[in-house]
């Protein structure tokens, strides 16, 4: 027996309106679509929309999908772009990397699911941007969040860890990074438990969040919270237009190395300033706004507190409060002399 996802759209038939309309009637003619989703079912004891439906659990994501060709998650994801249906994966470690590149109007639910990688952007510049994303539930990853091109997109957790034994560059964490062309982006909450440093897989590892992308950066980007436990560069970098970042807390940076690290987007590389290590550098932000932000000084090595760097006057980057924990003589806040970042700033 077929199983069927039912979508019900309402469609008004604009070319009979007027008469409904002259004869009294409010009434909204309606097209049913069904969508079969036989092709896809691999166990029948899980309801719609659950991922063991079509063969999908942690250790079986990458095996071959008995009808589709492909893997069993890229089938699920195929499903659930196809759908519009909400798709919910179990918990446990993946193995492998959650990609969404090129996706568009998906819906996905997760229970504390880990990956290696996240990754939404666009591989190539002939490829579809990857828009309409709504991610729920929580994220685990290893390696690193990464954005580029991304539009309209919804992520509920996100938590970034390092553990080498499931990292399959076998390497530390690279952070979060949001890069050029990305728009409208929201993160309810984003914790990054260590960034780390000193090898070449690190290069382009600049800070645990990273918001830049040389003369396209990313616009209307919110993170509810973020929470840095560790960085061994940057705490965050942020580049772009009305971003806002309602609560952010530092708890340690600049506790690595700059070895192997390469240039950042929009910093002076002739000044070495990519290697001061800084806990937030704020850097040709435009109309940007923090609630409150949180930095603890007592174990990090890092060169300034913060960096309010160049910007625009006209569009300044407010910060209501900004404390600074465990105050050290040897990290200071630096300004540029065409800062555009208003900031109240409390020592405890």
């Amino acid at each position: 027996m077929k199983n069927y996802i039912i979508v019900i759209i309402a469609v008004f038939l604009y070319s009979c309106k007027s008469d409904k309309q002259a004869n009294g009637l409010n009434v909204e003619e309606v097209k049913e679509v069904v969508f079969d989703d036989s092709k896809y079912v691999v166990d029948t004891a899980f309801k719609i929309g659950d991922a063991r439906r079509y063969g999908v659990t942690a250790e079986t994501a990458g095996l071959a999908h008995p009808r589709s060709g492909k893997n069993r998650m890229t089938t699920a994801l195929d499903l659930a772009e196809q759908s519009g249906l909400e798709i919910s994966f179990p918990s446990g470690y993946y193995n492998m990397n959650l990609t969404l590149d090129s996706r568009k109007n998906i819906n996905l639910r997760f229970d504390k699911s880990e990956f290696n990688l996240i990754h939404i952007t666009q591989v190539k510049i002939t490829d579809s941007i990857p828009e309409n994303i709504n991610i729920k539930g929580t994220l685990i990853a290893y390696d690193r969040l990464g954005m580029t091109e991304a539009r309209n997109i919804k992520i509920d957790t996100v938590i970034l860890k390092s553990d080498i034994k499931k990292n399959l560059q076998k390497t530390r964490n690279r952070g979060c990074h949001i890069y050029h062309g990305c728009d409208n982006i929201t993160i309810n909450y984003l914790e990054v438990q260590d960034l780390g440093s000193g090898d070449e897989k690190h290069i382009y590892t600049h800070a645990a969040i990273a918001i830049d992308g040389w003369n396209n950066n990313p616009t209307n980007i919110t993170i509810n919270k973020a929470y840095i436990k560790s960085s061994d560069r940057h705490g965050v970098y942020i580049t772009g237009s009305d971003n806002y970042i309602k609560e952010l807390i530092i708890d340690k940076f600049g506790v690595g190395t700059s070895e192997f690290m390469d240039g950042m987007q929009d910093s002076d590389s002739s000044k070495d300033e990519h290697k001061e290590f800084t806990g937030l550098w704020i850097n040709k932000c435009y109309d940007c706004a923090f609630d409150k932000v949180t930095i603890n000084e007592k174990d990090s090595k890092g060169k300034h507190t913060a960096f309010f760097d160049a910007g625009d006057k006209t569009k300044p980057t407010l910060i209501d409060n900004m404390v600074i924990l465990n105050d050290s003589k040897l990290i200071d806040v630096k300004r540029d002399p065409d800062t555009a970042v208003e900031a109240t700033i409390s020592v405890k």
